[in-house]
Parts: structure tokens; C-alpha cells; sequence
């Protein structure tokens, strides 16, 4: 069958990349021939509107600072890979498609999350509208920080539930995602994990990587920002005798930082001797490969981050105060129920796509 894969594929992030190689690969290994769908941007919704100068906004935010030339150094390097080899690698093309599908893929990642400041805005046709295929199913769709509450007072809460009871089938990643979904349309979504956690990488991944007894920092720009956080990250580095890595993003106060392909991300992750994120992709990479972390959680990502550390009874990997750092990042965490969960969720996932891509 011909299937179509709507994702956030096209967003220049290693988890974004990651998670959508692996619902295209796990999609042809079932015998489908399977492409993209690029995002139809829809309207912008007040409150989150962004301007036309917005990436010159941000461009000039993220250069402001005495270092500004590294940091222009970096962020050049890590966009033009994207464009230029990750994305095209990925299978993403610029042209919009037009092409009919059987059975079209929303997801996986924040496809719902309409209540952002996103180039695409409120775009109906990640709720399935206007798709051209025979089926329209979801694939651990998340509605992110929008809620039933957000939605409702944008005005758009009808119309995302009557978009959503047009869909064929519903998966979704995180409880506020089946919450709302409920909510809006009386409908039990099923719950899968992220794409990333059911595919083996090992193949694509090198095996080793140039470089030993290092601590990754996993962020975005102007996340890491709280001046004991770095402290208690930097101070926790130098008691270990680790180098501080910063993978995508420049950052003044670590040692170094590389911008590698995606596959070399994972690797990167699995040799490492410890990880502090605040990503939702940095904690699943971090389960994924075993690997001792801990997790600050925003605001902006406390609905998905928070489930997925509740799934794996890993509530105690979170980051509350600087001061945790230490004594968090040196308990040891039993992997071993872990991975037995992530295997039964690996089986849960691929017969889940197997009894829907029909």
C-alpha cells in the first residue's frame, strides 16, 4: 500500500529527524512503500502569532552576547546540515505533495500542539483535513502544552473535535493527549511510545565515537539560562573529571560542542557517562541507551516529559533545584524493568500499525 507519513519532519531538530526515520522504516518493513507529507501551514491564531521579521527576531536573539561569532558559527553549521544533507537524506522534499495515498500517518510528536508560535500556525490539515488519501490514522500524536482549557478559549475547540472524529483511528504519546481527545470526542485514543524507542539504530549509528568520560548537555538555546543550574551542571562535571558537550547548540559555559548527523547524536548519547536535558528527545534517548540523566522540566513541555518519566518510573531522574544534580545524577537506575517495558511497547506499537495499514 501506498502510505503518507505527516509528521514534524520538516522542523530542523535531532529528535524530530529521528523519530520520523524510524515510523518510515518501521512503515516500509511491513511491506509499504511510504513517503512524506510536507505541513500545510494554516492560520495564525491570536496569541500566538508570529511576525514576518520572526526568524530575524530569533536570529538576532541567539547572536546577542560577547562570543556572537562562535555563536553565528554554530547555528550556520547546524541549519545548513539540516537543509542540506539530514533533511534530503531523511527523504524530505521542498515541493508540496499531491499525490493520492491509501492510508495516511499524522504523527508522531507535537502535530497537535496548535496552541504555539509555529511557522504553520493552527494548521487543520494536521487534524486531517484536506488530506487526499482513503484513511487518515495517527501514530502517538501529541497535543504538547495545549490543553481542552487552551483550546476553548482560542475558540477552536469545536473545530478541533469535530476534525478529530473525522479521523479513522487515534494514537497518541502522552495522558493529557488521551484527556483531551476523550474530552473532545468521547473517543478512547490508544497510547504509544515515540517512534525512536521501537527502532534499532544500530546499523546506521557508528559504533564508537572520538571522544570519552563526557557529560552531554541535551538543550535548546535560551532554555539552560538559571545561573545555578549551570553552576551545579558545571561543578558536577568538574568533580567527575567529564567534559561538558553540547550537542547542536553553542553554549559559553561548556567545554566543547559538536553539531554531528543525527545518527551520530545516538552514539553519542550511548558512550556517554551521563546526560542533563530538558528535552523530551534527550530523556528518550537517554532511557533508550540506559545511560544515567537527569531531566529539567519546563513549563512549555511538563505535559509530555512529565508522562514519559511517569511511564518508566523515572519521576526521580527530575530536576527540581540545581542542588539535585549531584545527588540525582549519581543513583543508579534499574534498567532492567525499563527495557522489559520498552520491549512489550516496541510489540504494542508494530501491531498497532500492522492492524491499521490495511
Amino acid at each position: 500500500m501506498k502510505i503518507g507519513i505527516l509528521s514534524m519532519q520538516e522542523v530542523k531538530n535531532y529528535g524530530s529527524f529521528l523519530q520520523a526515520f524510524s515510523l518510515k522504516n518501521n512503515i516500509e518493513a511491513l511491506g509499504h512503500q511510504c513517503q512524506f507529507v510536507n505541513i500545510v501551514p494554516g492560520e495564525q491564531i491570536e496569541g500566538y502569532k508570529i511576525s514576518k521579521l520572526h526568524k530575524v527576531e530569533l536570529l538576532a536573539q541567539r547572536l546577542c552576547g560577547w562570543d556572537f561569532i562562535k555563536r553565528f558559527k554554530y547555528i550556520y553549521r547546524f541549519q545548513s546540515r539540516f537543509a542540506k544533507e539530514f533533511l534530503p537524506e531523511l527523504g524530505v522534499k521542498k515541493e508540496k505533495t499531491t499525490e493520492h495515498f491509501d492510508i495516511i500517518v499524522i504523527g508522531s510528536d507535537e502535530v497537535f500542539n496548535c496552541a504555539q508560535k509555529t511557522w504553520f500556525g493552527f494548521s487543520r490539515q494536521l487534524f486531517g483535513e484536506g488530506l487526499d488519501a482513503d484513511k487518515v490514522i495517527t501514530y502517538a500524536a501529541s497535543f504538547g502544552a495545549t490543553t481542552v482549557s487552551k483550546l476553548n478559549k482560542l475558540g477552536i475547540e469545536n473545530t478541533v473535535s469535530d476534525l478529530l472524529k473525522k479521523l479513522n483511528k487515534i494514537s497518541v504519546r502522552d495522558a493529557n493527549s488521551l484527556d483531551v481527545v476523550k474530552r473532545l470526542t468521547g473517543i478512547n485514543a490508544e497510547k504509544h511510545v515515540d517512534p525512536v524507542l521501537i527502532f534499532d539504530y544500530t546499523k546506521h549509528m557508528p559504533p564508537n565515537v572520538e571522544m570519552k568520560n563526557y557529560m552531554i548537555v541535551y538543550t535548546y538555546p535560551g532554555r539552560i539560562t538559571n545561573p545555578n543550574e549551570i553552576k551545579a551542571i558545571q561543578a558536577y562535571a568538574k568533580k567527575n573529571g567529564l567534559t561538558l558537550v553540547s550537542i547542536g547548540h553553542y553554549f559559553s559555559w561548556c567545554d566543547k560542542t559538536i553539531v554531528p548527523h543525527p545518527f551520530e547524536v545516538l552514539a553519542y548519547f550511548k558512550h556517554a557517562t551521563c546526560i542533563i536535558t530538558d528535552t523530551f528527545h534527550g530523556s528518550v534517548f537517554s532511557i533508550k541507551y540506559n545511560k544515567r540523566f537527569c531531566t529539567i522540566i519546563r513549563d512549555m513541555n511538563s505535559q509530555k516529559l512529565s508522562h514519559l518519566l511517569e511511564q518508566f518510573n523515572l519521576t526521580n531522574r527530575i530536576v527540581r533545584t540545581g542542588h539535585d544534580i549531584f545527588f540525582i545524577m549519581d543513583q543508579p537506575i534499574d534498567y532492567i524493568p525499563i527495557n522489559n517495558m520498552i520491549h512489550q511497547e516496541r510489540e504494542r506499537s508494530l501491531n498497532y500499525l500492522k492492524k491499521n495499514l490495511n
